[in-house]
């Protein structure tokens, strides 16, 4: 009777169901990583890339069932825009094999959720942000909110809007010609450049013979003072270093300004050609 009692008892034990570990959420560090600053005037879209991982390693594998939701605080997937003050910096999401838009939230796929809970790091492509947005500069942001289970993390993102300029239509070149014809009564030409700013651009002008047309095969043969403004403003080119014209900012649209310069008669200079180069540096600030 013992032997029989110990038999069946070891049979007992041996197919006593175990228990899995329940899973009710995970902490996740979430991290920016990628997107923090970007130029209106770059050609190409900018990319803003975000990190996820499981805080805890060693995870129950139950933990894999558990949803991962990614949601906009203030906002939602279909139009997950930035903001500084009143201004916004459009984004589009990037569909990346990791999520899928759920609704007005994003969710992890299987995949994904699989390689937090077995402790990977995830690099995901997350925002797209379009070319050529000439926004005020700034810092525009917005915050994320990652629910896993009953643990929610808050992720902040920054892009940070620097002053940009760009060149528009012939001005791109960054070339023009000034003819100012026969000048022996006088004469005058102009030229326009076109440009797109987010801010107020400081202009420096520096002439190669200081405010001078210098004959072709040399001052010995002739320099001619000649005037020039920038949009209006008076230039300085005989000042060591040139002159510096500041140009309001007056919004995002295509702006234009114009060069012009004006040479008092010369009728008594050897005939010949007579140039000068004035560089334009814009910085925008």
């Amino acid at each position: 009777m013992i032997r029989v009692f110990i038999a069946a008892l070891a049979l007992l034990l041996g197919s006593a169901p175990v228990l899995a570990q329940a899973c009710d959420g995970y902490q996740v560090s979430a991290a920016q990583i990628s997107g923090f600053s970007y130029n209106a005037a770059d050609p190409l879209a900018m990319r803003l890339d975000i990190e996820l991982r499981a805080a805890e390693t060693g995870l129950p594998r139950n933990c894999r069932q558990v949803p991962v939701y990614i949601e906009l605080i203030g906002g939602t997937a279909r139009d997950p825009d930035f903001f500084s003050g009143g201004e916004a910096l459009q984004a589009e999401w990037e569909r990346g094999p990791e999520v899928r838009r759920d609704n007005n939230r994003w969710r992890l796929r299987n995949s994904a959720r699989r390689a937090l809970v077995e402790g990977e790091t995830l690099s995901i492509d997350f925002y797209r942000v379009a070319a050529g947005q000439f926004q005020p500069p700034g810092d525009y942001r917005q915050e994320l909110e990652i629910t896993v289970g009953n643990e929610v993390t808050t992720v902040p993102l920054t892009i940070a809007l620097a002053p940009a300029l760009r060149f528009e239509g012939d001005t791109t070149s960054g070339q023009q010609n000034l003819d100012l014809g026969d000048i022996s009564a006088g004469g005058r030409a102009r030229s326009d450049f076109f440009f797109r700013t987010n801010s107020a651009v400081a202009v420096t002008l520096v002439s190669d013979n200081g405010g001078a047309l210098v004959h072709e095969q040399g001052e010995a043969f002739g320099r001619i003072p000649y005037s020039a403004s920038l949009s209006g403003t008076a230039v300085d080119l005989t000042a060591p270093g040139g002159d510096v014209v500041d140009i309001p900012f007056a919004g995002t649209s295509v702006q234009s300004g114009r060069l012009e310069v004006e040479v008092a008669p010369t009728p008594h200079q050897y005939a010949g050609r007579y140039r000068d180069v004035v560089t334009l540096s814009f910085i925008p600030y």
